[in-house]
């Protein structure tokens, strides 16, 4: 048939269902919301998770000083160790040192004259 005017031809039972002829209200649906306590709730429960991380943060750094600051007191211990076993010479004329190969270049340790005492004692 022809293009027909008007509303006549349309089917009634799908118009009523087409989304244009609902009623706003019924389209949009509303939020659902949560209730004062319950968010008061939530927000406690936040609180205290993120404080609780804070403070596992906080031991694990407090840790991790801890092992720092031993492995450095054990480094230097052992350094002090393997100095006291070593076998040192004094050297007193320098002007060969510039000869020697790398490897003795990096032995070569200087020390102030105390510490040469020190040495000397033990």
């Amino acid at each position: 048939p022809a293009m027909v005017k008007g509303k006549a031809f349309r089917k009634q039972w799908k118009e009523a269902r087409k989304p244009l002829n609902r009623r706003a209200s019924s389209r949009n649906k509303s939020a659902h919301k949560v209730s004062y306590e319950e968010r008061q709730k939530q927000k406690r429960e936040l609180e205290e998770t993120r404080r609780k991380s804070l403070e596992m943060i906080q031991a694990k750094k407090d840790l991790n000083k801890l092992k720092g600051k031993k492995r450095e007191e054990k480094k230097k211990r052992k350094e002090e160790n393997s100095i006291k076993a070593g076998q040192y010479q004094v050297i007193k004329k320098t002007e060969k040192v510039r000869k020697w190969h790398k490897n003795a270049r990096k032995q070569l340790r200087t020390m102030g004259p105390e510490q040469i005492e020190r040495l000397l004692q033990k």
